[in-house]
């Protein structure tokens, strides 16, 4: 494996889809009924917060009931799971992300559901601000005071899953640093804040989205951003490569994603109303406040994602020795 990294984890949804937009097609009385959005993790945490906001604006597009309803387990792996065996008709989505679309996938070769196979993409909806936190008992204040202690004695993180990007994030960053942190996985971002406020774990990456408020109320110290970017939350805090570990980067999305034999009339609809509620400027802003980033990209653009991302990750896993254990 090459010493400098360059990982994007762009967050993406399933299988392609060919769109006709022939006037039959896109015509269709869908929806009829409440239309449930599945967030594969706990409440509270960065996708779940991303497909409420979505939600109340799809919900007014769409001139039905959008709702969002939390199924979380295994690194999102029983939530998607559950979608991907419902009926294909438009009513149950999932809010998908880099953890149970790409990587769990690529660790999990026997897993129940095949991406590529059993969902379809309609919407790339988000990309999040992920940060490098510790507890406020560590006695760091850097990535390279993090690195050092590391070095001289054991230390947790805390992740939202095994095999989540949490996990692998962190997995990078001991792997380029040469480092052995212990990782102790929860069923979701906002547990594991929750430890790491408590001083139960040492340290965690997490969403700016679940993690702000209480950085900014000294309940836990950021030491730097995952991102290959300066997160726009914390304009002075330094990005893990621009601290000394150049290379590394971990950008992680969210998207909006139905069974594969959904009818393409039902796709494209669903899509339409993903795209022109992430071009609202009120809904805009309510993520930029909660530290998310609005992208609002179309189907095919998210299969692609998808395609390159697994492309991507498939050889790091493997060289980078990270494992579902």
């Amino acid at each position: 494996m090459k010493k400098l990294f360059h990982f994007t984890l762009l967050g993406l949804a399933a299988c392609g889809i060919l769109f006709s937009h022939s006037p039959s097609i896109a015509q269709t009385n869908f929806p009829q009924k409440t239309v449930r959005i599945v967030v594969p993790y706990p409440p509270g945490g960065a996708t779940d917060v991303s497909a409420r906001l979505l939600a109340g604006e799809m919900a007014k597009l769409l001139g039905q009931t959008v709702i969002v309803e939390n199924k979380p387990g295994v690194a999102g792996v029983i939530g998607t799971d559950m979608v991907a065996k419902s009926p294909a008709d438009g009513y149950t989505l999932v809010f998908g992300g880099p953890g149970n679309l790409t990587l769990r996938p690529i660790m999990d070769p026997n897993l129940s559901y095949k991406v590529e196979k059993d969902l379809a993409s309609i919407s790339h909806i988000v990309t999040y601000d992920h940060l490098l936190i510790v507890r406020n008992g560590l006695p760091v204040k850097n990535v390279q005071e993090f690195i050092k202690l590391a070095k001289e004695r054991k230390l947790t993180y805390g992740s939202s899953g095994t095999g989540g990007p949490q996990h692998l994030a962190m997995e990078l960053f001991n792997y380029m640093t040469q480092i052995e942190l212990t990782h102790v996985p929860y069923k979701g971002e906002s547990p594991a804040l929750l430890d790491l406020v408590g001083d139960r774990i040492d340290a965690a990456i997490l969403s700016t989205a679940v993690a702000g408020q209480l950085i900014k109320g000294g309940k836990v110290r950021v030491i730097a951003a995952t991102n290959p970017y300066r997160s726009k939350t914390f304009p002075d805090l330094p990005t893990v490569a621009e601290a000394g570990v150049p290379g590394y980067e971990m950008v992680s999305y969210g998207g909006l994603m139905a069974p594969a034999a959904t009818p393409p009339a039902v796709i494209i609809k669903l899509q339409t109303a993903a795209m022109a509620a992430m071009k609202v400027p009120s809904v805009q802003q309510q993520f930029y406040d909660a530290g998310l980033f609005p992208i609002g990209g179309s189907a095919a653009d998210f299969t692609k994602l998808l395609r390159s991302e697994r492309e991507k990750w498939a050889p790091i896993i493997k060289s980078s020795g990270a494992t579902l254990e």
